[in-house]
């Protein structure tokens, strides 16, 4: 299973969490568009929660189906990094990237292979560090709302190799170097963090939906 958002209203959401002001980052998540969801820019998850706050993002960006773009602040010009991924299917995504240099772009996979990533708006300046906080599917202010569904979104501090995305992403929880949160979302009701971090997220008009083609969890990772 998996939580639905609604396109509209729907949010989980931590106002304090932390661990993700980092050099280098990977996101792993199951992701399934419906729509282009609200406001031009619905979100997969942002870093942090608010509208104002520095925030890296992974979202839907300027209603262009078919796309999923990372964006990064930065102090001249923020960074936007565009790549394919087919609405109205299950799309297992990855992406990482080094802030450390102006000129790095992301890496991405996208259903267990390379994704052409283009560069829609090249940073400018120094990468800015985002404030404490998450949300996942909108912002705390609910105007940019994811419409479809996810699960096993994963945040690791380091970045991955493509082996371990794919493995990270075909059978979640089993990829634990630099993780950092992970929200297995299966139903409007789970809003726990399995990472070990205890980031456990606020619900907001959630609902439950079918998952995505994935493998159980790793057995053993809570004494099971």
């Amino acid at each position: 299973m998996a939580i639905d958002f609604n396109g509209t209203t729907s949010k989980l959401q931590h106002d304090t969490a932390s661990g993700f002001d980092v050099g280098t980052m990977t996101i792993l998540v199951w992701a399934y568009a419906d729509g282009l969801g609200e406001g031009g820019y619905a979100r997969i998850v942002q870093f942090a929660e608010d509208a104002t706050s520095p925030a890296p993002a992974l979202l839907q960006f300027a209603s262009v189906a078919n796309r999923l773009s990372l964006y990064y602040d930065f102090t001249t010009t923020d960074g936007e990094w565009n790549f394919p991924a087919t609405n109205g299917q299950w799309n297992a995504v990855a992406v990482s990237y080094n802030r450390g240099a102006v000129g790095n772009v992301p890496v991405a996979r996208v259903n267990f292979a390379a994704a052409t990533v283009t560069t829609g708006t090249a940073p400018v300046g120094t990468a800015v560090s985002p404030a404490t906080g998450y949300c996942v599917g909108n912002i705390s202010i609910a105007n940019s709302t994811w419409d479809g569904a996810l699960a096993h979104l994963q945040f690791f501090n380091v970045i991955l190799t493509a082996a371990e995305m794919d493995m990270g992403l075909r059978r979640p929880g089993s990829v634990t170097r630099g993780r950092v949160l992970w929200l297995p979302m299966y139903h409007a009701g789970h809003t726990q963090d399995w990472s070990g971090s205890a980031l456990n997220g606020t619900a907001t008009a959630l609902g439950t939906r079918d998952g995505p083609p994935c493998q159980p969890v790793v057995a053993g990772i809570f004494g099971w």
